[in-house]
């Protein structure tokens, strides 16, 4: 494995439960000595700053968006899928951690 950072986006509207997730996400990281760094974003922004990351998840708030930030994604050859719901709703770092790993393997 190399030693390039996981550089994980958390997309919704605005920005402002993704930084919350984005945090617990990066804690989650730090106890088990994964190197990543976990960002927020607006779906808005993702367009322009794709480039910076290898993987995206969007919160369930913008799964209409799905189709259009996959398309995005896809240029970039970025994984992408929607946060485990119930890993959201209840701040799960840990758990989107795992989806995570996941989706970079």
């Amino acid at each position: 494995m190399s030693n390039e950072p996981i550089k994980l986006v958390i997309l919704c509207s605005w920005g402002a439960t993704s930084s919350q997730l984005a945090q617990k996400v990066q804690e989650a990281a730090k106890k088990r000595e994964v190197n990543l760094e976990a960002y927020a974003g607006g779906t808005g922004e993702f367009k322009e700053k794709a480039a910076q990351y290898n993987v995206a998840l969007l919160e369930p708030q913008v799964r209409h968006l799905r189709k259009e930030m996959t398309k995005v994604a896809d240029e970039y050859n970025i994984p992408i899928e929607l946060v485990d719901q119930r890993a959201f709703a209840l701040m799960d770092g840990d758990k989107v951690l795992d989806q995570v790993l996941k989706l970079k393997q």
